[in-house]
C-alpha cells in the first residue's frame, strides 16, 4: 500500500510537491484538525471528569466484590456534589451515565464538600437484550419485547439525541 501511495503521489502531485521540497506523500498533511478555542479549559474539564469517574469506578468495584452487581451496567449511581463539581456533572445531564458506564446516573446538589458522597445501588430494572442497560422501559414495545425504548428508537426511529458522550 505504501508503495502504491508513493507512486500515485509522484504522478498526481510530482511537480508542485517536488518544487516545494516535499518528495514523499508521507510528509503531507491530509486534513488539518480544527483548533479548539479554549483547549486548556476543555482539558481541565475532562481531567475533573476522569477524577470523578475514578472514584465512582472504585465504588462500583466495592459493590461488585460484595456481590451486589456483576457489571457496572447493573448499577445506578447517585452522586451528591457541591459547587463546581455539581455544575460539571449536572451539565452532562443524561449523558453522565455513558461517562460512568452505568445504566443510570443522577447528581444531587449538597451544600458543602463534607456532604459529598457516591451511592451505588443495583438496578431493579430489566436488562435490554441489545445495549445491556437496565432500564424501566425494557419490554414496553410489544413488537420488540426484549428491547428498551432507546434501542427501539435507535433501530426503528429517529435515534437518541446525545450531546456529550
Amino acid at each position: 500500500m505504501s508503495f502504491t501511495a508513493e507512486e500515485a503521489w509522484s504522478v498526481f502531485a510530482a511537480k508542485e510537491a517536488y518544487a516545494a521540497g516535499d518528495e514523499t506523500i508521507f510528509t503531507q498533511t491530509y486534513y488539518a484538525l480544527p483548533t479548539v478555542a479554549d483547549g486548556a479549559a476543555l482539558l481541565a474539564k475532562y481531567a475533573a471528569l476522569r477524577e470523578v469517574r475514578a472514584v465512582v469506578t472504585k465504588q462500583l468495584e466495592e459493590v461488585r466484590t460484595a456481590g451486589g452487581i456483576g457489571s457496572s451496567l447493573q448499577a445506578e449511581v447517585e452522586i451528591k456534589a457541591s459547587g463546581e463539581k455539581y455544575d460539571l456533572l449536572n451539565g452532562l445531564a443524561d449523558d453522565l451515565k455513558f461517562v460512568l458506564i452505568t445504566s443510570q446516573a443522577s447528581v444531587t446538589r449538597v451544600a458543602s464538600e463534607d456532604q459529598e458522597s457516591i451511592v451505588v445501588t443495583p438496578s431493579a430494572n430489566q436488562k435490554c437484550e441489545r445495549c445491556w442497560h437496565y432500564r424501566a422501559d425494557v419490554g414496553s414495545h410489544a413488537e420488540h419485547a426484549g428491547l428498551c425504548g432507546r434501542c427501539v428508537s435507535n433501530l426503528f426511529g429517529a435515534g437518541e439525541a446525545r450531546k456529550f458522550a
